[in-house]
């Protein structure tokens, strides 16, 4: 890890999930870094995506650590994948997210449903994406394309440590049940030796399995909550 982090996260209790400011990142990138340009597109008006504060943070993480494998669970329509292979420098980026079917799980969707209801939400957007495909990575200049390696299978189902090389930057932003983005999470932990755990809707007024998941996770670890995000991370060193 940067020399930063050490000083950074000891100013924490080792347990709990610790609010922080986004300054309080940006406060531990290097001085060479301060004016750094970044390539991003503009964000979805689709839900499912992640906001520009949400980029920021993943983007910072990503520059502290520097990993040389990123995982990312949940490709959807490909945004973050994009982001990541633009502005990382990591040698491979995996996607991973479940095969394409023809079956549509919602006929006719509901708008309230879809922004209240997670298992809803997640069909509406599973829908979406057999539909679209991972329409951010079209047209990716082939040196940047040839980073990702997407990876259609169900990730509780997978085996972690035959699939990837060396992860140090994970996002978890799949299945939103509590046992799925457990799953995800020990899957994680068991390959990664060090590097960073992000996941994606904590705090989120659907998908409220990911919250009660890190709040019991916290009990014994220590997690960072990016305040005016929906981003969570965790450290990892071992």
């Amino acid at each position: 890890m940067t020399p930063n982090f050490p000083e950074f996260v000891n100013a924490y209790p080792e347990q709990g999930i610790h609010t922080i400011k986004l300054k309080d990142l940006l406060n531990l990138r290097a001085p060479q870094d301060l004016c750094r340009d970044i390539s991003t597109a503009f964000p979805s008006v689709t839900i499912g995506s992640i906001t520009l504060v949400d980029q920021i943070v993943l983007l910072c993480l990503d520059e502290l650590l520097r990993p040389e494998g990123i995982l990312e669970i949940g490709t959807f329509q490909g945004f973050t994948t994009r982001l990541l292979a633009k502005n990382s420098a990591a040698r491979t980026i995996y996607s991973v997210d479940l095969p394409p079917t023809t079956q549509t799980l919602i006929d006719t969707p509901e708008a309230g449903k879809v922004l209240s209801d997670g298992d809803y939400n997640d069909d509406y957007l599973r829908d979406l994406q057999n539909r679209s495909g991972e329409i951010y990575l079209n047209n990716l200049p082939p040196a940047e394309r040839s980073r990702i390696s997407l990876i259609k299978a169900d990730s509780t189902q997978l085996d972690f440590a035959a699939t990837f090389g060396p992860i140090e930057f994970a996002f978890i932003d799949g299945g939103h049940h509590y046992d799925i983005v457990r799953s995800d999470t020990e899957k994680v932990a068991s390959i990664m030796k060090r590097g960073v755990i992000v996941w994606h809707d904590f705090s989120s007024g659907i998908h409220s399995d990911v919250t009660r998941y890190l709040a019991d996770r916290a009990s014994t670890n220590r997690i960072f909550h990016v305040h005016g995000s929906l981003c969570a991370f965790q450290l990892v060193s071992q």
